[in-house]
């Protein structure tokens, strides 16, 4: 049976709170390329693609991806992000989906390879993180299996589940089960996602102190240096996180 592994990269280049985000210099090169960077040492895939929309607001990402053996390109909605993942999907013949976003430079390829193989064993369609506790905010990692985005894409999905790509399914545990990895300790408060200046600012002083001794640095590294340094993680600690919507274990 077949089972083909993408991770699919969501990207834009129009952010409204730090706008041209993923393609800010970090460490010597683009942010973005730092994601593609990791996305490509992840272990037991069988590609990767980065889904951006139309659009010359976003040719900026095409130039970056040209550049690059190791990802494929595809272009579709902006808004409806869902239907981006699905073309993706189609151009790919992924089976199994690695979702993530690229304003993410730290995500870990361990963190990631260790979620696909749970995803495999588990046979469970969508895998990932705990949605408020363990990992911090950018390490968010969502495995899921291509057949239920596609699914998800042919109900009525409403606007946010189409922009944020797996609500539908986290929305409905008992049509598509999930399996939620918690982690300790609890490090969610902690912010490695870019979607401020002040989350750039951070992401620029864990490259600094880092990147040069290693620059696949993971999660264990960042970790132990906060634990040293951790007036750090305050540079961005009044930032808040968009809350998730609807998910059937609380009430919005």
């Amino acid at each position: 049976m077949s089972d083909r592994a993408i991770a699919i990269v969501q990207a834009r280049n129009t952010s409204t709170r730090l706008p041209g985000k993923v393609l800010l210099p970090l460490a010597g090169t683009a942010l973005l390329d730092h994601v593609l960077n990791r996305v490509s040492a992840i272990a037991g895939l069988d590609g990767a693609c980065l889904a951006i929309p139309e659009g010359t607001a976003h040719d900026g990402l095409v130039a970056l991806a040209a550049r690059r053996a190791d990802v494929m390109l595809v272009r579709g909605s902006e808004d409806d992000v869902l239907s981006r993942f699905v073309t993706a999907i189609e151009a790919t013949g992924a089976d199994t989906v690695i979702r993530l976003t690229a304003d993410c430079p730290f995500i870990d390829p361990g963190i990631c390879a260790g979620m696909l193989a749970l995803q495999r064993a588990s046979g469970f369609c969508y895998v990932r993180n705990a949605f408020e506790s363990g990992l911090p905010h950018g390490l968010d990692v969502e495995v899921v299996r291509a057949a239920s985005l596609i699914e998800a894409s042919r109900r009525n999905p409403d606007s946010y589940e189409r922009e944020h790509v797996t609500p539908y399914l986290w929305r409905r545990p008992a049509e598509f089960p999930a399996l939620l990895v918690d982690h300790r300790p609890d490090r969610r408060h902690w912010r490695l996602a870019v979607d401020t200046p002040q989350d750039y600012e951070l992401a620029q002083a864990i490259f600094a102190r880092l990147y040069p001794a290693d620059p696949m640095f993971g999660y264990a590294a960042i970790a132990a240096l906060i634990d040293r340094e951790p007036e750090l993680i305050k540079i961005n600690a009044a930032c808040r996180q968009k809350p998730y919507q609807g998910r059937p274990d609380r009430s919005d």
